[in-house]
C-alpha cells in the first residue's frame, strides 16, 4: 500500500461515520443555545443525555441511561426513524459477514502456480470496511454545501454574546433570533461564515464570530450490483463515492474495480476506476453523494495474474480487452530488479488449440517485450535472477575477512591472501580483548569460595545428617571430626575437575600451512575439482607452484590444525606442571617428549617433592572416564531394577522382609545419586614405588596436549574411611598395617570387611577381592601403608547377619515339617 494510499484510508474511513447523522467540526456547546431566546434554562442545558448527545428516553433510569447505547451508533435504530448513518437501512445490527470466497479465476490460477493469489485492492477495501465504528467528529471538508438538515454553530462576543445552534430547515432557510431567516443552500463550508457576518452586521457592530458546523444531514444512498454488502445507507452528508464505496467493502471477488458508477436521477454522474485511487491516488472522479444517489458495481472485467519475483502477486483486472505489459506491471509497482530481464514466462489460455487449451511463451522484459499485450486468462511468471555471481572468488575458513572478493583477470593465491594478517580470525582479537575486561570471579573461584563459607558455617550449627546420607553407604569422614564434610568433598571433587580439565588455551587457532584446496565447478560437465596446494609456499615464499591462478568462481578454504590434523611434529601441545618442581608453569612439549623429560627440563623435584604421589591427568582420560562411569551407572540401575523385581517376586508377606527390601532399594538409590553427582579427574595411576624419589623411578609415558602434572609434598597422614567409628586421618608410622589403622578407626557391626579396599597415594588400589582364600579380609589387613594412602572400609548391603538367618530358615522348616506332620496324621486318619 502506497503513503498516499494510507492518508486516504484515513480520510476514507473518517468520512465512514456510523455513529450519529453528521458530524461536527468544533466543540459543541453544552446547552442547545443561547441568543436571548425565550425557552432556554440552564437546567435544560444541564439535562442529561445519551453517548450521541440525545436527551434520555422517557421510562428510563438512571441505571439504565448508563448502559443505553446512544441513538445513531451502529446496530441502533431510533423506532420510525432512518437507520443509523453508515448502516443498510432495516438492519438492526451488524454481523461480520464471512471472508469472501475465492473466485474461479482465483482457484483456476491457484492450481497453475500452487499459491491463491489476492485480488487487487481487495485487503485496502476489507481494511476500510473493519473500520466502520470511526469516531463521531471529522472535519468537514471545504467543498462542502449546506443542505437541509445541516446543523450550524454560532458564537459571538463583543458587542454582542451568542452561542447559538440552529438547524437548516426543509426550505433550506437558517433562522437566527433578531437577525432573521435567510437561505444557505449550495453555500460551502469555506463561505459559510462570511454569510452570517454579512447578515449580522447589519444589525450589529464591533464584534467577533465563530462558525462552526454541527450534526450534517444524513443521505440515503443504494449500493447495488456485485458489492461485498450491497444495500441502502444512510451516509454522512459529506460522503463521496470513494467512502460509499470504502464502506461497503469494495467490489465482490466477481465485481469491477474499473467500473463503478455514479447514478442520480436516472443520469451517470461519474464513472470511478479504482485502480487511478489505488494506483496513483487520483481522486479526481470522487464526487460527493446526494440523497437518493444509486452507486453500480459492475461486473469484473478481463484477468491476469502477476506471479513469481515481484512485490506484489496478485489477480489484476484489464481496462479493456487487453493492456501491455508494462502498463499492468505499473498496478504492481513496476518490474523489480531481483527480476531475470532475459526471460519472462507467459501462459495463455488459448482456444484455438485442439488438443490443449493453454500455451507457453517467453519474452524478455526490454522495451520490445514491455509492450506485449497480455488478455484475459493470461498468467504472467516473473523469474528470479540467478544467484550466481559473475566475477566473485570466495575465501572461507579462519580468515580475517571471510567473504566474496572481486574476480580480476590473472589474479592468484597470493593476491587474494596478500599476507599474514589476512590469515588472523577476528576471534582472536575478541578472545584477546576479553583478558582485560572488567574483572569477575570464575567458576573455579565461586567454587573454593563455597567451600570456605561451608567450613564456616560448620562452625556455628551442630552437623546432622540428612536421610540420604544416612542411606548412602559411601565413606565419607566424619564433620564432627574437625575435617572436611560431604559437602565439602563434593566441592573439592568438583574443583579438582575443573582444574583437571582446565588446560592452557591458544588464543589463536592454528593454521595448517601445509594444505588448503581451491574449490572449482567445471562447467563442461559439471564435476567439481579439488586442487590443493600449499598455503605457507604460497603465501609466505610466493611459489608460483602453489601461488596457483584463480578463475571466477572459485572458492579458496583454508584450514587450522582442528580441521586436519597435522604431524605431531607441527603442533603446538602445552602441558601444565605445578607443585613441587623447580620450575613450575605452563610449557610447549617438544616432539616425542616424555613425563620424564619435561620434568628433567624444567629443573627436576624439589627435595620436598613426594614423586610417589606424582599426580598425571590427561583430557582424553577424563572423557573415557565420565563414558564408563554413565556405562556404570546405567548397568547398575539395571541390575537394581532386577533385584527389586525379583525380591518382589520371592518375597514373604512379614512385615520384617518388606522392611528390609525397603531399606535395601533406599540405600541402592542413594548410592547411584551419589555416583551420578562424581567428576572424573582424569588421573592415570603410573604404578609407582614406594620409595621412588628422582627420575629415575618415572616410566617414559608419552606427554599429550593439555596433560597435567602436578607433584605433591610428602603428607604426614593415611586417611580411614566408610563404616568405622572414628573416620579421621592418622598419623603415619613405619610398619603400621590396615588393620592397625582400623583399629585406631573402630570399625562398626554395620562394615564389610571382606570388601575393604585401599586407595594409594599413586592411584592405585588394593582390594580384598585380590587376595585368594577364605580368609581375604585378614590379607587386606595385613598391607603396609604409605603416607597419603586410604583405607576404605564398606557398609554391608545385607543387613541379615548369619545367625538371624539361621533362625528364619530354622523357622521356615519347622513350619514346612509341622505341616507334613499334619498332613500324614489326616492320611491315617482316613484310613481308619
Amino acid at each position: 500500500m502506497t503513503v498516499f494510499q494510507s492518508v486516504s484510508l484515513g480520510v476514507l474511513l473518517a468520512l465512514c461515520v456510523c455513529g450519529k447523522s453528521g458530524a461536527q467540526t468544533a466543540e459543541e456547546p453544552k446547552a442547545g443555545g443561547t441568543f436571548n431566546t425565550p425557552g432556554y434554562t440552564p437546567a435544560a442545558a444541564a439535562r442529561p443525555r445519551d453517548g450521541a448527545g440525545n436527551p434520555p428516553r422517557p421510562g428510563t433510569t438512571s441505571a439504565d441511561r448508563a448502559t443505553l447505547p446512544a441513538v445513531g451508533q451502529p446496530g441502533v435504530q431510533r423506532p420510525g426513524t432512518a437507520a443509523p448513518l453508515g448502516q443498510p437501512e432495516l438492519h438492526l445490527r451488524r454481523v461480520d459477514p464471512a471472508p469472501p470466497r475465492p473466485s474461479e479465476f482465483q482457484k483456476f490460477i491457484e492450481a497453475a502456480t500452487g499459491r491463491l493469489l489476492p485480488i487487487f485492492g481487495a485487503s485496502f477495501f476489507s481494511e476500510a470496511a473493519e473500520g466502520m465504528a470511526a469516531p463521531d467528529s471529522v472535519p468537514v471538508s471545504a467543498d462542502y454545501t449546506l443542505g437541509p438538515g445541516d446543523e450550524v454553530i454560532l458564537r459571538a462576543w463583543g458587542s454582542i454574546d451568542v452561542d447559538y445552534r440552529s438547524t437548516v430547515d426543509r426550505n433550506g432557510l437558517l433562522n437566527l433570533p433578531k437577525v432573521g431567516s435567510f437561505s444557505v443552500v449550495g453555500v460551502k463550508a469555506t463561505d459559510l461564515e462570511k454569510l452570517l457576518r454579512a447578515q449580522i452586521e447589519r444589525l450589529y457592530t464591533n464584534f467577533n464570530l465563530s462558525v462552526a458546523l454541527g450534526q450534517l444531514r444524513g443521505l440515503k444512498v443504494y449500493i447495488v450490483g456485485p458489492a461485498q454488502r450491497p444495500g441502502v445507507y444512510n451516509l454522512p452528508g459529506q460522503a463521496t463515492l470513494l467512502s460509499a464505496i470504502a464502506l461497503t467493502g469494495g467490489p465482490a471477488p466477481y465485481g469491477s474495480m474499473r467500473k463503478v458508477t455514479l447514478r442520480r436521477d436516472g443520469k451517470d454522474i461519474t464513472e470511478l476506476d479504482l485502480y487511478d485511487f489505488l494506483a496513483l491516488g487520483d481522486k479526481s472522479k470522487d464526487t460527493q453523494l446526494a440523497a437518493g444517489d444509486v452507486v453500480v458495481f459492475q461486473a469484473v472485467g478481463p484477468r491476469v495474474a502477476l506471479s513469481g519475483a515481484l512485490d506484489r502477486p496478485a489477480i489484476y483486472e484489464l481496462r479493456g480487452s487487453t493492456e501491455s505489459v508494462r502498463d499492468v506491471l505499473r498496478y504492481a509497482g513496476g518490474a523489480p530488479v531481483l527480476a531475470d530481464r532475459n526471460r519472462a514466462q507467459l501462459e495463455r489460455v488459448d482456444s484455438a488449440q485442439s488438443q490443449a487449451g493453454r500455451v507457453v511463451e517467453e519474452f524478455k522484459l526490454d522495451a520490445q517485450g514491455l509492450q506485449t499485450t497480455l488478455r484475459d486468462g493470461d498468467l504472467l511468471t516473473l523469474l528470479p535472477i540467478s544467484p550466481r555471481f559473475a566475477n566473485a572468488v570466495t575465501l572461507k575458513g579462519p580468515v580475517a575477512q571471510p567473504l566474496r572478493h572481486a574476480h580480476r583477470p590473472g589474479m592468484r593465491i597470493r593476491d587474494l591472501i596478500p599476507n599474514r594478517e589476512a590469515l588472523i580470525s577476528p576471534d582472536f582479537y575478541r578472545r584477546k580483548n576479553l583478558l582485560v575486561q572488567v574483572y569477575e570471579p570464575n567458576e573455579d573461584e565461586q567454587i573454593e569460595r563455597e567451600a570456605v563459607l561451608g567450613a564456616s558455617r560448620r562452625k556455628r550449627q551442630i552437623y546432622e545428617p540428612n536421610e540420604e546420607e544416612r542411606l548412602d553407604t559411601t565413606p565419607r569422614i566424619n564433620p564432627e571430626s574437625g575435617a572436611n564434610s560431604a559437602s565439602d568433598l563434593a566441592l573439592q571433587n568438583r574443583l579438582a575437575a575443573k582444574r583437571a580439565k582446565k588446560a592452557p588455551a591458544a588464543l589463536f587457532d592454528e593454521l595448517n600451512w601445509d594444505y588448503a584446496v581451491i574449490e572449482r565447478l567445471i562447467e563442461k560437465d559439471l564435476s567439481t575439482q579439488v586442487i590443493p596446494f600449499n598455503l605457507g609456499k604460497a603465501v609466505l615464499e610466493g611459489d608460483s607452484a602453489h601461488n596457483l591462478e584463480l578463475l571466477p568462481g572459485d572458492v579458496v578454504t583454508v584450514y587450522s590444525q582442528k580441521d586436519v590434523r597435522v604431524p605431531v611434529s607441527r603442533q603446538t601441545r602445552l602441558v601444565t606442571i605445578e607443585g613441587e618442581v623447580a620450575s613450575p608453569g605452563v610449557y610447549q612439549l617438544l616432539p616425542g617428549e616424555t613425563l620424564k623429560g619435561i620434568i628433567d627440563r624444567v629443573g627436576g623435584f624439589t627435595p620436598q617433592a613426594y614423586v610417589y604421589g606424582l599426580e598425571f591427568s590427561r583430557e582424553e582420560t577424563r572423557r573415557r572416564q565420565r563414558e564408563s562411569l554413565a556405562a556404570a551407572i546405567a548397568r547398575l540401575e539395571a541390575l537394581s531394577a532386577t533385584q527389586a523385581a525379583r525380591d518382589a517376586a520371592n518375597r514373604r508377606d512379614d512385615v520384617s522382609a518388606a522392611s528390609t527390601a525397603a531399606v535395601s532399594s533406599a540405600v541402592s538409590q542413594a548410592q547411584l545419586a551419589r555416583l551420578a553427582r562424581l567428576e572424573p579427574n582424569g588421573r592415570i595411576a603410573l604404578e609407582l614405588s614406594p620409595g621412588v624419589k628422582n627420575l629415575d623411578g618415572l616410566p617414559d609415558v608419552p606427554l599429550d596436549h593439555a596433560d597435567r602434572i602436578s607433584v605433591p609434598t610428602r603428607p604426614a597422614f593415611v586417611t580411614v574411611a566408610g563404616a568405622v567409628a572414628n573416620s579421621n586421618a592418622f598419623l603415619w608410622k613405619t610398619g603400621r598395617t590396615a588393620g592397625d589403622y582400623m583399629k585406631l578407626a573402630g570399625v562398626e557391626e554395620s562394615a564389610d570387611p571382606s570388601n575393604t579396599f585401599i586407595l594409594r597415594a599413586d592411584g592405585t588400589i588394593n582390594s580384598s577381592a585380590d587376595k585368594s582364600g577364605f580368609w581375604r579380609s585378614s590379607a587386606i589387613e595385613g598391607e603396609l601403608l604409605q603416607p597419603g594412602d586410604a583405607v576404605i572400609v564398606p557398609n554391608q548391603l545385607d543387613f541379615e547377619t548369619w545367625g538371624r538367618a539361621l533362625v528364619r530358615n530354622l523357622k521356615d522348616w519347622t513350619q514346612i515339617f509341622a505341616q507334613f506332620g499334619l498332613g500324614i496324621a489326616a492320611i491315617d486318619s482316613l484310613k481308619k
